[in-house]
């Protein structure tokens, strides 16, 4: 007798999305999952029809087992519509930009070139004003540099960077610079991007689920990163190239690159 096939099982990740969506839904409003369907489940098409009798139960189903809805029946919406929807409402702005954050597909990725993922560090800095510089191009880096250490220059000026950022985008930002210093000799810079990621996703997780799931999560997503490898099937035999070197470089903000002080480095509470 043959086995039946099942859907492929569904990504700890995604899962973790599509409840964190929700719960950030209900933590800015009482409404009950009826009032969520009525408000936001139908398409225009279905509009007309919408009924208790049958409604989709599409909130309930996301609580239960955050199972997102496919569309197939015209009247009611698919997940990407669902989520573009409720963000268009007053009350749930920016809950579109929390489901559909790039950090959750790096959550399911296995492996990333070095192309790729300079392209996304490179994305993020643009989009928060935030510059990667050589430290031996700009004298007040040098200075700091050698009065405070390497690593230390580069700790505090990507805890500087990162208060300007959406949570998750600055997520994705310390995930990347991990995978990026991944040649052996860049373990300090690694250690304390695994420092700052261990915190990133302890306070996330623990802001969404209660306490086992948020262990579960967080376990997972450490786990994950620990385990994330650049293919460099496109790079030379010989080495990492130039990401060896770049991973390692300070992150400021555009306005700071030749101003920034000892002061606003390791004088203020970046944690």
């Amino acid at each position: 007798m043959k086995k039946k096939q099942g859907g492929q099982r569904k990504h700890w990740a995604e899962k973790a999305r599509v409840w964190v969506w929700y719960r950030e839904i209900k933590r800015r409003s009482n409404w009950s999952d009826y009032v969520l369907d009525y408000e936001f489940a139908w398409t225009d098409e279905g509009m007309p029809s919408r009924s208790i009798d049958h409604r989709p139960r599409m909130f309930e189903w996301i609580r239960r087992v955050a199972r997102k809805p496919k569309g197939q029946d015209p009247r009611w919406r698919d997940m990407n519509s669902l989520v573009i929807a409720v963000d268009q409402h007053p009350l749930f702005h920016g809950t579109g930009a929390l489901y559909q954050a790039e950090f959750w597909d790096l959550l399911q990725e296995q492996t990333s070139t070095p192309s790729l993922a300079q392209n996304r560090v490179d994305q993020l800095l643009q989009v928060y004003g935030l510059v990667r510089i050589n430290p031996d191009s700009i004298v007040e880096i040098t200075k700091l540099i050698e009065k405070y250490g390497r690593e230390q220059v580069f700790d505090r000026c990507l805890m500087l960077s990162l208060r300007r950022m959406y949570s998750l985008s600055a997520m994705a930002l310390v995930w990347l610079l991990y995978l990026q210093t991944e040649p052996a000799h860049n373990w300090r810079f690694r250690e304390i991007l695994e420092s700052i990621a261990d915190k990133q996703l302890d306070h996330f997780f623990n802001h969404y689920f209660s306490l086992d799931l948020h262990l579960t999560y967080y376990t997972d997503a450490i786990h994950t990163l620990q385990h994330l490898r650049l293919d460099m099937s496109e790079r030379p035999p010989y080495g990492f190239g130039y990401i060896e070197t770049i991973g390692t470089w300070p992150i400021l903000p555009n306005e700071l690159i030749n101003s920034i002080t000892a002061e606003q480095l390791f004088s203020l509470d970046l944690l």
